[in-house]
């Protein structure tokens, strides 16, 4: 569905989720709006397939409005590896859009989820206009390709540290609520999903979120993923205690 200017009341409030669209005015923003579309999307459903090629399915980018979208790659037997989880104002797609390559990596809604999209084309026009837009993808990029590489680099033997590192990136990318606990994130992050991300055993991601919360007191894990961080330094501290540095 297209986005519709009637109400300008309710548009701009959607792309101010946006990190990316952060430097442009209002006006700038209805300007482009006409090249974004909304779609929802109930939970568990396949929005493309890993292999999918864009040029067949779509040459799209998509931006989390509401609700949370689970990036996997399945092995041939199966098994499948969080590469990310991507949240509300955050981007997915774009490699394969803009390459035309196949896609990397399934998109599966981990609940009902709502986004816009925008087509390879339009996006173009949108860059020419406001290069700072480049800039901002190419900045949060390298951020994802940091992620990656700090959670699922092997040459970092301590698994307490790769956790922890998780924790602290969507501490900062997620936000958090301020409670007499703690710091609760905004993000639910169960031990399958930090398993996955990590490339360690289900088991492994148990005892080592029960390490942090009862060994290190720095976090609290409650129910469905809930993460109260309750002493930001010392999380800090552990993530930082690899066996080996990166260069």
């Amino acid at each position: 569905m297209a986005l519709s200017l009637d109400n300008k009341n309710d548009l701009l409030p959607r792309f101010r989720k946006i990190p990316l669209f952060e430097s442009l005015s209002d006006q700038d923003l209805i300007s482009i709006s006409g090249y974004f579309y909304e779609a929802n999307y109930d939970k568990e459903t396949v929005i493309f397939y890993e292999r999918d090629l864009p040029s067949e399915t779509g040459s799209k980018i998509y931006f989390v409005m509401k609700g949370c979208i689970k990036l996997v790659k399945y092995s041939s037997d199966g098994e499948s590896t969080i590469v990310r989880l991507s949240s509300v104002g955050e981007f997915f797609g774009v490699t394969g859009a803009l390459t035309n390559k196949p896609m990397p990596y399934s998109a599966e809604a981990l609940s009902e989820t709502t986004v816009l999209y925008i087509e390879k084309n339009n996006f173009i026009r949108v860059v020419e206009r406001f290069p700072q837009v480049a800039l901002g993808m190419v900045t949060a990029l390298g951020e994802v390709l940091w992620f990656n590489y700090e959670t699922h680099n092997q040459v970092v033997k301590k698994t307490d540290a790769r956790v922890s590192k998780i924790l602290l990136y969507h501490y900062k990318r997620d936000g958090h609520l301020e409670t007499p606990e703690g710091k609760l994130l905004n993000i639910h992050l169960p031990h399958d999903y930090i398993a996955s991300m990590t490339g360690i055993a289900y088991e492994e991601s148990v005892r080592i979120i029960s390490r942090l919360k009862k060994s290190h007191e720095c976090i609290n894990y409650l129910r469905g993923g809930k993460i109260v961080i309750t002493d930001l330094d010392k999380l800090s501290e552990i993530a930082q205690a690899e066996d080996a540095c990166c260069f």
